[in-house]
């Protein structure tokens, strides 16, 4: 009877995880046209130029499945919580067995070695909705600021918003012992940034101009060049960040990033994050190199940017994009 309870729970967990993960996706999706509204828009007359029953339709949606996710992860956390506490009423005893009787010492009970590599995704769509892999730029005057907007729904504490904007502003570099990174020379060091900023503004002269000014704003409206929303939502797909770009040719017109359960994320991971998703905004792809910032799964112990990175934007804004070791794919 109670195998029959415990598989039933089983399953409507998973039928629960299924809902969720497709409200998430209809949540993205339902963001997503929203977004798309905004970008055939000038800022300071959103409201003139959008018809208000179709902003207020989306908007009601959005709320409308944001409280739904909400419900069906509470209901998982409680399935999952009662399934859990059977568990360890179950184990707990014949633990206490195994230790009386001595067997422990050949019995080792691993606690969770939890990975904290991090998964990332990213995606160039055109005007039409067309998705492609070739590698974008932005296309400004020499000079020109770009214009990053904080997304912070969920009211983030300051101290979260100014991680983020370090990440993109800071110009103070640090310097790696080549030994702890396997590279030459082993009594060599290497130059890492903390910030975009600070890392593109060593490069110039490239046949387009790089953005290396960021004009940073906290607004729900999203009026940015680039835009970066802090979600509470889990992404079914385990991502912790995600990048999209809006593209008309070879041009980058909007770039949209999502950080997901960003109040649950350490000043270091989401710094981390905000690094290689913004790297992807400014045309990135991912590395090929498992150590490197922009690696689609984020695992290296210095998550700066790399010299590596800062010379894969220079070949990108000189027209050659896939002309580079460190990002390849």
């Amino acid at each position: 009877m109670q195998l029959s309870q415990s598989a039933e729970k089983e399953k409507s967990i998973k039928q629960l995880r299924l809902q969720l993960q497709a409200l998430t996706k209809e949540l993205n999706k339902t963001t997503e046209q929203l977004q798309l509204l905004e970008i055939h828009a000038d800022p300071s007359q959103l409201s003139d130029e959008m018809p208000p029953e179709q902003i207020g339709e989306l908007i009601r949606k959005q709320n409308k499945i944001s409280h739904e996710i909400i419900t069906v992860k509470k209901r998982i956390q409680k399935l999952s919580a009662k399934t859990i506490l059977k568990v360890e009423l179950v184990v707990l005893p014949i633990l206490a067995v195994l230790l009386f009787y001595g067997i422990s010492s050949q019995y080792q009970v691993n606690t969770g070695n939890i990975s904290d590599h991090i998964k990332t995704r990213y995606l160039i769509e055109n005007l039409q909705g067309e998705t492609g892999s070739t590698h974008k730029y932005w296309n400004i005057a020499k000079g020109a600021p770009l214009t990053v907007s904080i997304v912070n729904p969920d009211h983030l504490n300051e101290g979260k918003i100014n991680v983020i904007k370090q990440a993109i502003l800071s110009t103070e570099s640090i310097y790696i012992n080549n030994s702890l990174l396997d590279k030459s020379p082993p009594d060599g060091k290497s130059e890492y940034f903390k910030g975009w900023e600070g890392a593109l503004s060593t490069v110039h002269n490239t046949e387009f101009s790089i953005p290396n000014q960021f004009n940073i704003v906290e607004s729900n409206n999203g009026p940015g060049q680039i835009v970066i929303t802090l979600s509470h939502l889990e992404d079914p797909d385990g991502y912790s960040g995600y990048t999209r770009s809006v593209v008309d040719n070879s041009q980058i017109l909007k770039s949209f990033i999502t950080i997901y359960d960003a109040d649950k994320l350490s000043d270091n991971q989401l710094a981390t994050i905000v690094r290689h998703e913004f790297g992807h905004a400014l045309g990135l792809p991912h590395s090929s190199d498992p150590q490197d910032l922009m690696h689609a799964v984020i695992q290296t112990g210095y998550p700066y940017i790399s010299k590596c990175d800062v010379n894969a934007i220079e070949s990108l804004y000189d027209g050659n994009p896939t002309n580079n070791s460190c990002n390849v794919q």
